[in-house]
């Protein structure tokens, strides 16, 4: 060993060539008066979707539960019945949102209106719905919108001609597909369906269900009329 060197030094150069990544990770011995992880199942479910959200290069937003009635009443279910305030603080917020995506398109928008060229945005949140005989039901849910260009326009024009590239259906299916595998959901068991809402695109959406009928997320491009309801140049 060279004169100065230290046996912390020595133990990081031996650590260096061996590999950190062979390293096992040993918990430290737990103090006495040191409480134990109280983090519930479904709040180590919701905190590993989230961090492999923000992982795939999606930037975390939170929205207001509350949102403009003509939004929900989008986003709402045929027929679904919504959660409306009497005394809001204002017309804009009188709905309990059904879905996260108005308010992650309002977010998109804001963005892409102050000249953000690419918007990858995500949001766990619940949604407010009424359940049998009036209840509210509140699941949780990740909503996630992918705006503007996928890929900037480059001076290769061996790479899509030069020429920028939006996202499409196929990002956001890749990214729902991530996203249900990180929660533990088998994704060599799920099946592609449609129907996935008169909110989409009719040929450029689908669904994924575990089973004919437990739908557990829905993809797609948005449809033109949504777009145009939200004032929002897509593809999004």
């Amino acid at each position: 060993v060279e004169e100065g060197w230290t046996e912390h030094k020595v133990t990081e150069e031996v650590v260096r060539i061996y590999g950190l990544d062979k390293v096992a990770s040993v918990a430290l011995p737990r103090a006495d008066g040191v409480a134990r992880p109280t983090a519930t199942p479904a709040q180590k479910l919701e905190r590993r979707v989230r961090r492999a959200a923000a992982a795939r290069g999606l930037d975390e937003a939170v929205t207001w539960s509350f949102i403009p009635q003509a939004d929900a009443e989008h986003f709402s279910a045929r027929n679904e019945e919504l959660w409306l305030l009497d005394n809001p603080i204002s017309e804009d917020m009188k709905a309990m949102r059904p879905s996260l995506i108005p308010g992650l398109l309002a977010a998109a928008k804001r963005n892409l209106d102050r000249g953000a060229s690419s918007v990858r945005l995500f949001e766990v949140g619940r949604r407010y719905l009424r359940g049998e005989s009036g209840t509210s039901d509140e699941p949780l849910a990740l909503g996630l919108v992918l705006a503007g260009e996928k890929a900037p326009r480059g001076w290769d024009q061996r790479v899509f001609g030069g020429k920028a590239q939006p996202f499409d259906a196929f990002d956001a299916k890749a990214e729902a597909l991530a996203l249900l595998a990180r929660a533990g959901v088998p994704a060599e068991s799920l099946q592609v369906a449609a129907e996935a809402g008169a909110q989409f695109h009719p040929g450029q959406s689908g669904t994924l269900r575990l089973g004919p009928k437990n739908v557990l997320a829905r993809f797609g491009a948005l449809h033109p009329a949504t777009l145009a309801a939200f004032d929002i140049e897509g593809p999004v």
